[in-house]
């Protein structure tokens, strides 16, 4: 399988098939997903069977019409490395009610996100870091957040107010 097929399966697995997905994992304890980011690194990180299952289950709805919205993640590139793997990505989603408790008024939202995969000696994956670029979701859901580019020449900090 090349690369590029891989990281295919890893993104459709992730929506499609819990199990067939937590098959690319290494052994309960021997694998860890940090995705959520929230307070405690220690709860917010996946190491478990049964916390992959509670922590995965919302990518695998498929009805449109729940509430929980529909996750869809399309690969764009993949950078392979020595046992490691950056696949980036273009994420959507599509009938949620709500986003980190916004409204979603019916749209569906997209943005680019990555995830960093580390393999070990067999080829599982023991290690994985996952994001998306929420700020323009929140732009799109109406909350003020400006982006400026200070890393252009001429760039004035006192431009942000």
């Amino acid at each position: 399988m090349t690369d590029i097929e891989y990281a295919k399966r890893w993104a459709e697995t992730r929506t499609t098939d819990l199990d067939a997905h937590r098959e690319l994992y290494a052994a309960s304890r021997h694998f860890a997903i940090d995705s959520r980011k929230v307070e405690d690194h220690e709860l917010d990180t996946i190491t478990t069977d049964a916390e992959f299952a509670e922590g995965m289950a919302r990518y695998v709805n498929s009805d449109e019409t729940s509430g929980a919205g529909v996750h869809k993640f399309t690969v764009t590139d993949v950078l392979p490395g020595n046992g490691h793997m950056l696949i980036h990505f273009d994420w959507e989603l599509k009938g949620a009610d709500s986003y980190c408790g916004l409204p979603t008024n019916g749209k569906t939202l997209r943005t680019k996100g990555s995830a960093f995969l580390d393999f070990d000696a067999n080829g599982k994956i023991e290690m994985e870091s996952s994001f998306v670029a929420e700020v323009p979701v929140f732009q799109e859901l109406g909350v003020a957040l400006i982006t400026p580019h200070y890393w252009e020449e001429g760039f004035d900090p006192a431009s942000l107010g």
